[in-house]
């Protein structure tokens, strides 16, 4: 084997160095021909070309480029994802659910309490391989305890989470995040299937059983609509509230969406130290948080009002055989909302820890509709009830003053002949703005717009609510609709087919300013008008909630400013005042049962048409409406109640004059 010859002696004589050969001349050879000596064991000398050494430096050099390129993208490129992965190899971050906000009525009554539940846990520790998972380890685990929970592992109020199996479950969880450890399987089992789960638990690797709460709405139905319910947090809601992770509960409608971010509280969090396959290897975990107990919830809503409220309305809509109704009950110096009752209703109990599809199904299917809250989204003809407004808006825009008169007759047309009549064709005679109210006069209403202008009047609809939310802090509102020319052409162009595009200025107009046409408003919206016209022209936002009280028992009243002030003068509202006081205590009121309710009364009442004519020319169907204040002298209630396809507005008036008396009776009238 031949070497190079490094000894003091070959450095002396610099055999290490390349000798070059040279041609006749004396030239040196090129290309190939250039040569280094070394020498071999037996001292003799051999020539090796010095192109050699060149590849060797080109090598070193690309191999140590390679070097700098890879370690330059692990730490600039990577590093970020490669710091993340590192960490997650060691240190595994788990939460510590804080326990949900309690919720009371306005005298500190609990509503809504934390109860124990037991919660069924998969843990992945139990399954990992230096791979992955041990599948069907996984599966014969799954299939063992499918068997026990039968459907209630289903239940889920977010229906885009629902799987086909407990194992499609375990792993979408798992392929989101490889690093997790328990996976939640079925909440608030009973002791049945914990007894049966126990009983085998041998035969169940890596499944746990682990107390939870829940929440017990206290009262059911009855204040379902206010408070709303809870359910497992879906993608959406992992999304918008940033420290919640998988199997999380959340507010999902009522006043538990409007506030859940200050009912959830404060997760806390541990952590502990784990292997590569995720493997726990902490004696104990290390506490970096404490969890922070979510604000309890104070509301305005008393339990006592609502309660009877609930039950007077659900006698009045099952007497008059309506298809449903709702209920409002407001402090018109402020927007606190007494009581809110939308019938049917439901048990909102029965979406804690998710409901059934079968359940689910009942209650869509229900053609009086009792998942809708009535109260804040049934969109509905005010009728009579409007000209309240209409009144309002004609005396402050000097179109009429408290001596202006018209004349109810029969045989009234318009200019083209159409025929157009008071309520089952009465003739009332000379009215003025008081009495026309008192009688609730379809006629003197359409000769004051005929005399003015609608788009003059569609201004002052709108700053008394109409087409407007009125942002109660209860999910799920609409905005009722706005009679104005502009809509009604929107509509005949989306929508209304069946609408011409054309706003004739005595018809639509006149059917308009009497609540009927296209005009809609909501039970809160028409509570809300009242009490602006009760306390002066302050358009207040109607609001449930009060204030909010902390694990350490301070408290943070909750603000809202009003949505509008001074809509209409004081003077122009008095005369409105005056005209409801006569609904109820003038010779020829309408509402004169109100009279009697042991305090002074203003209301007005509307009896909505719809649906069909008969042969008769009587529309076959009609929602009740009452609505109003008291005490007349001094203000402290509005009020609307509505029974929805309920007949007439006598209906509707016997059933808010037992809720008045009853409050009368319990003290909450002076």
């Amino acid at each position: 084997m031949n070497r190079i010859l490094f000894d003091k002696k070959l450095e002396k004589k610099k055999l290490h160095k390349p000798i070059l050969r040279k041609n006749g001349k004396g030239e040196p050879l090129v290309g190939g021909s250039i040569l280094a000596k070394i020498v071999s064991r037996n001292g003799e000398e051999q020539d090796i070309s010095a192109w050699n050494f060149i590849y060797a430096i080109f090598l070193f050099c690309f191999i140590f480029a390679t070097l700098i390129f890879n370690i330059a993208k692990l730490q600039i490129i990577e590093g970020e994802e490669m710091l993340e992965r590192s960490q997650m190899n060691k240190v595994r971050i788990t939460s510590v659910k804080a326990y949900r906000g309690v919720i009371f009525d306005s005298d500190g009554k609990k509503l809504v309490e934390n109860t124990p539940s037991i919660n069924v846990y998969m843990s992945l520790e139990n399954f990992r391989l230096e791979d992955g998972l041990d599948n069907a380890a996984i599966e014969g685990t799954l299939d063992t305890l499918g068997g026990i929970l039968g459907e209630n592992w289903k239940k889920s109020e977010d229906k885009d989470t629902e799987y086909a199996s407990l194992s499609e479950r375990v792993y979408s969880i798992y392929n989101g995040n490889p690093y997790i450890n328990k996976i939640l399987l079925a909440t608030d089992i009973d002791n049945d299937l914990v007894i049966k789960i126990k009983a085998i638990g041998n035969d169940l690797k890596g499944i746990s059983l682990d107390n939870g709460s829940k929440r017990r709405y206290v009262y059911g139905d009855i204040f379902t609509h206010i408070l709303g319910y809870t359910g497992e947090a879906s993608a959406n809601d992992l999304e918008k509230y940033g420290q919640l992770s998988g199997g999380d509960i959340v507010g999902k409608s009522g006043v538990e969406k409007f506030y859940e971010q200050k009912l959830q509280g404060t997760h806390g969090k541990i952590a502990e130290e784990i292997d590569v396959f995720g493997r726990s290897v902490s004696k104990e975990p290390y506490t970096l948080s404490e969890s922070i107990s979510g604000q309890s919830l104070y509301l305005t809503v008393n339990i006592n009002v609502q309660q009877k409220l609930y039950d007077v309305l659900k006698e009045g809509v099952k007497k008059h055989s309506a298809v449903g109704g709702a209920g409002i009950i407001q402090d018109v110096n402020t927007g606190e909302i007494l009581a809110i009752v939308s019938y049917p209703s439901y048990d909102n109990n029965l979406f804690v820890g998710g409901i059934s599809q079968s359940e689910y199904s009942k209650l869509l299917n229900n053609k009086k509709n009792p998942l809708l809250d009535r109260a804040i989204s049934a969109q509905i003809p005010p009728g009579s009830t409007f000209k309240t407004i209409v009144a309002a808006a004609g005396l402050e825009a000097k179109v009429i003053t408290k001596n202006t008169t018209y004349v109810s007759k029969t045989g009234y047309t318009f200019s083209n002949g159409a025929p157009f009549q008071e309520f089952r064709n009465h003739a009332y005679g000379t009215l003025n703005v008081t009495s026309a109210l008192m009688v609730s006069s379809n006629i003197f209403f359409c000769e004051m717009i005929r005399d003015w202008n609608m788009n003059e009047l569609v201004p002052y609809l709108e700053a008394f609510g109409i087409g407007n939310y009125t942002n109660i802090d209860i999910p799920g509102e609409m905005p009722g609709r706005l009679p104005s020319p502009e809509n009604k052409i929107r509509l005949a162009q989306t929508t209304s087919p069946w609408l011409e595009p054309v706003w004739y200025p005595e018809g639509d107009s006149c059917n308009s300013v009497i609540g009927q046409g296209i005009t809609l408003t909501t039970p809160i919206q028409m509570s809300n008008w009242m009490a602006a016209i009760a306390n002066g022209g302050t358009l207040y936002t109607p609001h449930v909630a009060k204030k909010f009280v902390d694990e350490n028992g301070f408290e943070y009243p909750v603000e809202y400013s009003p949505l509008a002030r001074d809509i209409v003068s004081d003077e122009s509202l008095a005369l409105v005042r005056k005209g409801m006081w006569e609904v109820v205590n003038g010779s020829r009121g309408i509402a004169r049962t109100l009279s009697t309710t042991g305090t002074s009364v203003a209301a007005k009442t509307g009896t909505a048409e719809f649906g069909k004519v008969n042969s008769k020319g009587v529309y076959e169907d009609t929602h009740a409406w009452v609505a109003g204040f008291f005490p007349y002298e001094d203000p402290k209630y509005s009020f609307s109640l509505l029974l929805e396809d309920g007949g007439s507005s006598a209906n509707a008036t016997a059933v808010i004059r037992e809720m008045i008396l009853w409050m009368v009776k319990n003290g909450f009238v002076k």
